[in-house]
């Protein structure tokens, strides 16, 4: 299976690069795809870094340091979310 047409995200938006979409920051008008480039932290999921919206790269640019070593871009609500997290 691609990443083109990777079903819907939870909010039953189609999700993938086939998929045009517009930058889920308030006020950005910026077009971007619902692929993995634009997908705010990883790929979707319970053990993911992620809110599930899709960010131009002028609003996901934000890096945050995974439990496993790895750094993911986020928006700037995820990155903020995730200072609580490393305060507990």
């Amino acid at each position: 299976m691609g990443w083109g047409d990777c079903g819907t995200d939870s909010k039953g938006r189609p999700i993938g690069y086939v998929f045009p979409a517009t930058c889920d920051h308030p006020d950005c008008l910026e077009e971007i795809d619902r692929g993995l480039a634009y997908a705010c932290g990883d790929m979707h999921g319970e053990d993911e870094y992620s809110c599930e919206k899709y960010f131009c790269y002028k609003h996901k640019m934000e890096l945050i340091k995974t439990h496993d070593g790895r750094y993911v871009a986020v928006c700037e609500d995820c990155y903020n979310e995730s200072l609580w997290d490393e305060e507990e």
